[in-house]
């Protein structure tokens, strides 16, 4: 009943107007009008709630088959659903005004080129069919008379220990082949999805067209080595100090660089206050209740009740509760904390323990064996039952009561600030946080994104402070202090990132300084091992190291790193036998002599050149494509009403 409730829940609204849904699966909060609204807009195209809470109830069903799945679990692939639908809808309306179809032969060559796939997919169909007959079996001897007559059906490509790839391609040629559903459904994807999205790929890939020039461009640098000796200075030796840079040095940078700068996506800055949820003596007494109680149950002899059985239903070890709490090790091998280790080895064989408290709670032991192995030490083989100490409900009320003050307080006129401070707790400020995403130091919190950006078509008013949020380890409420629209710029959400990278900047100065004053000291140095040059171990001239060194411009050059852009160009202008001049790197300051250039033979060029021709052609199709989904999925017009139904 509550399966037909969930599917027809739109017609339920319509037809009584009424405010609430009851039954829906999976949904906190559902529209508080009479008006059913769609969870997505793409393009003008409506995507249903029956279309998106079935394509998420076959990824649990299909992907997680029945494990259990945490608020952020289900947040996270709400969010990846709505994108699919999105990224579908968009294709789908390229594919047509383009008009990309898949022709028959294109369809065939598929379907003849991934037997796999088919194969695949035709097992699982048929084991479905197995499974139903069955079911529908009305004796043994029906059972297998039906279920040899299906087996004897199916194609013998299917049932055949070798598979036999032109009998497959024989059989793909008859009417046969296509009363599978597993096989029209196969079809349909190739026919709305795969093939056009190639042929889309194609085209976006008509405008890539790399050069023998840019090619040989990039062997030159991949493949040609240089001897040579680097003398560098690390800008951590010249750290500038944090006044060195100052907010109107910030300013500044940022307004000559504000296009640079955009906010991508709508984003909010928290001011938050948090409580930790944690057990209380109370919630420790309880649960010590609760383990006595379950001792004396097990220590009447006059009970029917097991131990393995209790552990099975009362254990909260999951690695151990479904063996019926029987631990994997033994107990005196210090593999277990100390507190349980001393009473498991206390218990004679079959005995019971009290509660054992540890750090993981209550533990109520039973021995099932004690063994001295040579050396004399002792173990026991043992099982366990374990209950948590957690917050319980009263406790986390508690929290919330408290929190739930701060937000009647700003509604009644005080400020945040005030209202926090009026209960000694502290008003803490997040970083941006973006649509869907999590305030970092307290991780997911359910009601978050929907306080931040709330629904229009909601009524009701959210007002200044958030509910009371929460998790497994806190109650949060949150204030949103300063708000950004994507396309807007703002200097303070890069503030910390441009502060970083100017301080950056002064320490390379600095280090490119101090290596110019010791160039003289550096062009008089020689390697120890004149004969070995590139053996030798970096020498120090005061904060000056120099080594030798054998690398192309991609590979490793100390005081560079790993294929820096500015390599190739110093190599490349380097006379060879002099110093060159003294080049700022991230990393600090770099000099660099040229010894000698190993360039490759030409036969091992020319390959070398083509190979890479050919490989950036694909790469950069394939990269091309992508940008321009990317792009077309930033420009599509999309209406989200996830937080209609979900209280994310």
């Amino acid at each position: 009943m509550l399966t037909w409730i969930n599917e027809k829940a739109k017609w339920v609204i319509v037809i009584f107007a009424a405010g609430i849904v009851v039954g829906l699966l999976a949904m906190d909060r559902v529209p508080k009008t009479n008006q059913s609204y769609p969870v997505a807009i793409v393009n003008d195209h409506k995507v249903s709630y029956g279309e998106f809470d079935t394509r998420i109830k076959k990824i649990v069903q299909n992907q997680y088959q029945g494990q259990h799945l945490e608020d952020e679990q289900y947040a996270q692939l709400r969010s990846e659903v709505f994108r699919s639908f999105v990224r579908q809808v968009m294709m789908e309306g390229i594919y047509e005004d383009a008009e990309l179809k898949a022709s028959v032969a294109e369809l065939k060559n598929e379907f003849k080129r991934n037997p796999d796939v088919v194969r695949g997919r035709l097992v699982q169909e048929a084991q479905s069919r197995l499974y139903a007959i069955q079911q529908q079996a009305t004796s043994q001897e029906d059972l297998m008379q039906r279920s040899q007559a299906y087996i004897a059906s199916l194609p013998k490509f299917l049932v055949d220990t070798n598979f036999n790839k032109a009998e497959f391609d024989a059989w793909l040629e008859t009417p046969q082949a296509f009363q599978w559903g597993v096989m029209l459904q196969f079809e349909e994807d190739l026919k709305n999805a795969t093939i056009p999205s190639r042929q889309l790929q194609v085209l976006v890939g008509a405008s890539v067209h790399p050069t023998s020039l840019e090619a040989k461009w990039n062997v030159d640098r991949r493949m040609t080595d240089y001897d040579m000796d680097v003398a560098y200075v690390n800008s951590s030796d010249f750290a500038a100090e944090e006044a060195a840079v100052d907010s109107a040095m910030v300013k500044g940078y940022f307004n000559a660089h504000v296009d640079s700068f955009f906010v991508e996506k709508d984003e909010v800055l928290f001011d938050y206050v948090k409580l930790p949820v944690a057990a209380t003596d109370a919630d420790d007494e309880r649960i010590r209740e609760y383990a006595m109680t379950l001792y004396y149950q097990l220590s009447d002899t006059s009970s029917t009740a097991n131990f393995e059985d209790m552990a099975r239903i009362s254990s909260e070890d999951p690695g151990s509760a479904e063996n019926g709490g029987m631990l994997n090790q033994e107990a005196g091998h210090g593999v277990f904390v100390e507190e349980f280790e001393k009473a498991a080895l206390a218990l004679d064989s079959g005995a019971i323990s009290e509660p054992v408290k540890t750090r993981f709670g209550y533990h109520i032991i039973k021995s099932y064996g004690k063994s001295t192995d040579s050396t004399g030490a002792l173990s026991a083989k043992v099982g366990h039952i374990l209950l948590v100490v957690n917050a319980s409900s009263e406790t986390v009320d508690s929290l919330e009561n408290v929190l739930s003050g701060i937000k009647t307080d700003v509604a009644a006129g005080k400020s945040f600030e005030e209202a926090a401070q009026a209960r000694n707790l502290t008003v803490e400020r997040s970083e941006w946080v973006g649509h869907g995403d999590n305030i970092a130091s307290l991780g997911y919190l359910k009601g978050l994104t929907s306080f931040a950006w709330p629904n229009e078509n909601l009524s009701e008013d959210v007002g200044d402070v958030s509910p009371v949020l929460k998790n497994n380890q806190w109650v949060v409420v949150a204030y949103k202090a300063k708000e950004l629209k994507a396309g807007e710029r703002d200097v303070s959400v890069y503030y910390d990132s441009i502060k970083k990278n100017l301080l950056k900047k002064k320490s390379s100065a600095a280090a490119a300084a101090y290596l110019t004053s010791m160039a003289d000291k550096v062009k008089a140095w020689a390697p120890a091992d004149s004969a070995d040059s590139t053996a030798a171990a970096p020498a120090e001239i005061e904060k000056v190291k120099v080594e030798s060194k054998s690398a192309s411009a991609e590979g490793f050059i100390p005081g560079f790193g790993y294929a820096n852009p500015n390599v190739a160009k110093v190599l490349r202008s380097q006379k060879e036998g002099e110093w060159g001049p003294v080049v700022e790197t991230e990393n600090g300051a770099v000099m660099v002599k040229v010894k000698s250039k190993k360039a490759v033979d030409q036969a091992t060029l020319e390959t070398a050149i083509k190979d890479d021709k050919d490989n950036a052609f694909r790469f950069t199709t394939a990269t091309a494509f992508s940008q321009y989904v990317g792009d077309l999925e930033k420009a599509t017009p999309v209406v989200n009403n996830l937080d209609l139904f979900y209280k994310d």
